[in-house]
C-alpha cells in the first residue's frame, strides 16, 4: 500500500474520551437529544501548536494528541489530562503555559508537560477573575495577552504580566460582543433569534503587523455556528469586523457547524485551521475535531477552506494542500443501495450511508456475524474509507466501556450480486485500536460492490455503523 498521506475530517483520533457532561447525567438535563440519556464521547474547542516539527493538539475533554503529519495521531495522557473545557496552550518565552475554562495558569518545560499549577488568575487589582471562560494565551514579541468571552458582555482581553502571568497588567477590555446586524452570529438554526447569541471562543493570530482575533457564533449546539474575525493592528485593538466573515461555516453535511477552534501556522509558514464540528448522537455537546487549510487573501482577510469533509492531502506531500480539491477522490457510497444480515428496530441498514451523524445501522441482538453490503451501482477504483462507530450501550459506570471493533472490508468487480466473488480489501480483524472514527487509505481496488463485516466489538456494547464512507474515482468499464 502507499504511504499515508492523508487525513479526513472529522480527525480518525484514538482513544476518544468520555463526554462531560456525560459524567454528570443525572443532574444535568440540558442538551440531551431525542429523550435519551446515555454516555457519549467527545472532543471540542481544540489548541493546537506547532512546535519542533510536530502537531500538539489540546481539546476539551482529554489531552493531548501528537502528530507530524496530521495524518497519524497518538494520544499522551498528560498531566493534568482533563482541566476543563476550551483548553489553551502558549509558549512563551521558552515554556509553555496552560490554562481553560475557570482553570487557573499551569506552566511545563515541555508541550506534553507534567504541567505545574501556578495559581489562579488575578486582574490589576488582585481580584480573582470570575467570568473566565474560553480563554486564549497569545505570545507576542516576548509579551503575553489573555482573551476570554463566553456570551455574556462579548469578548474580553487584556495584557498580562510577562514575569508573573497569572497577573493583568492592564485593565480587562471588551473588545467586541454579539451583533445582531451579523445574521449568521444569531441564535437558532436559521439564525432566526436576533435577541441572543453565544459569542465565545476568542483565539488571536497574527499575520505580518495584523492582528486577526477569530470568534464563534451561536452556540455549539447549531447548526449554524460558526467562526468569524475582527482585525486590529494592535493586539488589544480597537478591532473592525471583517469584510470577509463568517470565516468558516457550512450547515450540511457529516462535517457542520464548524466553530470554537484555532488558526495556526504549520510547516513552510503555512496557515491551518482546528475546529469543533458536531456530533449531537446523544447530547448537544457531543462533539468532533476537524482541520482544514487556512489562509489570507489579497485584500488582507483571514479565510478557512474548509470545512471538508472528503480526504485531504497531508503537509508534505507533493502537491500544496492549501490548493486545490483535496485529494481529489470523492464518496461513492452516498445513499447507494444496501442490504444488511439484519438490524436492530429502528435501526436499518439504509442509515449507514445517509450522511447524518444522528442515525446508525444497528444489526439485530441475535446476530453474531453481521455483514452490511453496498451496491457502487457502477465500476470505481476504491481509495479510502471512513467509518464512523456508534456505541449503543456505551455505559462506562457499570463497566460498558470503549475498546476495538474489528472488520473486514470486502471488494467484488461483478455487478451482480450472485456472481460477487468477494476479496479482502482491509483486514482489521485483529484491531486492539479504539477508534471510534477510523480512517484508511486502501490499496488501489476496482470494485463495483462493498461488503463490511463486523468481528468483534467491546464486551457489553451493541454494535452499530453511524457512517460507511468508502472514497476514490470512476473507472470506465472493461
Amino acid at each position: 500500500m502507499a504511504g499515508e498521506s492523508t487525513y479526513c475530517n472529522p480527525l480518525a483520533l484514538p482513544d476518544y474520551p468520555r463526554g462531560k457532561c456525560s459524567f454528570r447525567k443525572q443532574i444535568d438535563q440540558f442538551g440531551w437529544t431525542q429523550g435519551i440519556v446515555h454516555d457519549f464521547r467527545e472532543t471540542a474547542d481544540p489548541s493546537a501548536i506547532y512546535h519542533e516539527g510536530r502537531w500538539y493538539l489540546y481539546p476539551s475533554a482529554g489531552m493531548a494528541y501528537v502528530s507530524d503529519d496530521l495524518v497519524t495521531w497518538h494520544h499522551h495522557r498528560m498531566t493534568p489530562y482533563d482541566i476543563g473545557y476550551a483548553p489553551t496552550v502558549a509558549r512563551h518565552r521558552g515554556r509553555f503555559y496552560l490554562t481553560a475554562c475557570h482553570a487557573g495558569l499551569w506552566v511545563a518545560d515541555d508541550p506534553l508537560g507534567p504541567f505545574h499549577e501556578v495559581g489562579a488568575f488575578v486582574d490589576r487589582a488582585g481580584e480573582p477573575i470570575t467570568d473566565w471562560s474560553d480563554p486564549m494565551l497569545f505570545a507576542d514579541d516576548g509579551e503575553l495577552y489573555a482573551y476570554w468571552g463566553l456570551a455574556g458582555d462579548g469578548i474580553k482581553g487584556a495584557r498580562l504580566d510577562g514575569d508573573d502571568p497569572r497577573r493583568m497588567v492592564t485593565d480587562r477590555k471588551v473588545l467586541f460582543a454579539f451583533d445582531p446586524s451579523h445574521e449568521w452570529e444569531r441564535r437558532g438554526d436559521h439564525n432566526e433569534d436576533i435577541s441572543t447569541s453565544f459569542v465565545e471562543g476568542p483565539w488571536m493570530f497574527r499575520h505580518e503587523q495584523r492582528y486577526y482575533l477569530t470568534y464563534t457564533a451561536p452556540g455549539t449546539e447549531w447548526r449554524t455556528y460558526g467562526m468569524g474575525c475582527y482585525i486590529s493592528e494592535n493586539p488589544l485593538g480597537p478591532f473592525t469586523y471583517q469584510p470577509r466573515n463568517p470565516i468558516l461555516l457550512d450547515r450540511h453535511g457529516l462535517v457542520h457547524g464548524p466553530g470554537h477552534g484555532c488558526i495556526v501556522r504549520g510547516p513552510g509558514q503555512t496557515i491551518w485551521a482546528f475546529y469543533t464540528c458536531l456530533g449531537r448522537t446523544y447530547h448537544a455537546f457531543e462533539r468532533r475535531v476537524g482541520v482544514d487549510p487556512a489562509g489570507i487573501d489579497a485584500e488582507g482577510n483571514l479565510f478557512v477552506r474548509g470545512a471538508s469533509e472528503i480526504p485531504q492531502l497531508a503537509p508534505g506531500t507533493k502537491e500544496d494542500p492549501h490548493n486545490g480539491n483535496g485529494a481529489g477522490w470523492l464518496a461513492l457510497t452516498t445513499n447507494k443501495p444496501v442490504r444488511a444480515s439484519s438490524h436492530a428496530p429502528g435501526r436499518t441498514c439504509d442509515y449507514i450511508n445517509d450522511e447524518h451523524n444522528r442515525t446508525w445501522w444497528q444489526p439485530a441482538d441475535d446476530d453474531h456475524a453481521p455483514w452490511i453490503e453496498i451496491d457502487l451501482m457502477a465500476r470505481y477504483e476504491i481509495r479510502a474509507i471512513r467509518l464512523m462507530f456508534a456505541e449503543p450501550g456505551l455505559d462506562y459506570d457499570h463497566g460498558v466501556i470503549p475498546g476495538a471493533v474489528r472488520y473486514v472490508l470486502e471488494s467484488a468487480t461483478a455487478a451482480e450480486r450472485e456472481k460477487a466473488e468477494w476479496s479482502i480489501v482491509l483486514d482489521r480483524s485483529t484491531s486492539d485500536e479504539d477508534r471510534l472514527i477510523d480512517y484508511r487509505q486502501l490499496p488501489s481496488t476496482l470494485a463495483c460492490r462493498l461488503r463490511l463485516r463486523l468481528l468483534g466489538w467491546p464486551k457489553g456494547m451493541s454494535t452499530g455503523v453511524s457512517q460507511l464512507t468508502v472514497f476514490g474515482v470512476a473507472r470506465p468499464q472493461a
